[in-house]
């Protein structure tokens, strides 16, 4: 969220129910793994539904519209903005190495992978 700082460390609870994130402001904060799920005691109704739509998705599990929902997850607007502005950061942090290597004498620059620069 925008009242967060960088994020330095994430976990799982050890039922994954829950996640746990530890930010720049020196706060933890706790968050459903699964955040359409109601916390506490499930009403009767709620239950019934609840198995009904399980059910249904098990049945039309094989339908390639069924799959696609189920894989999708909504990303905050912020959080995809900020992700698409480092990937293209990223990018043209490659193609500048790339370009340095390509038209520098032979043996004087090395590309560098991503992992070793961490």
């Amino acid at each position: 969220t925008k009242r967060m700082q960088r994020v330095f460390c994430v976990g799982y609870t050890f039922d994954h129910k829950y996640l746990l994130s530890g930010s720049d402001d020196t706060n933890i904060r706790l968050w459903k793994a699964r955040s359409s799920e109601k916390i506490g005691q499930l009403s009767a109704r709620e239950e019934t539904s609840l198995q009904y739509r399980k059910a249904l998705v098990q049945k039309y599990v094989h339908l390639p519209e069924v799959k696609r929902i189920s894989k999708s997850r909504r990303v905050p607007k912020f959080v995809k903005k900020e992700t698409q502005a480092a990937m293209v950061q990223k990018e043209k942090r490659r193609r500048k190495e790339g370009n340095m290597v390509k038209h520098s004498k032979p043996g004087t620059k090395k590309f560098t992978d991503e992992k070793g620069k961490t």
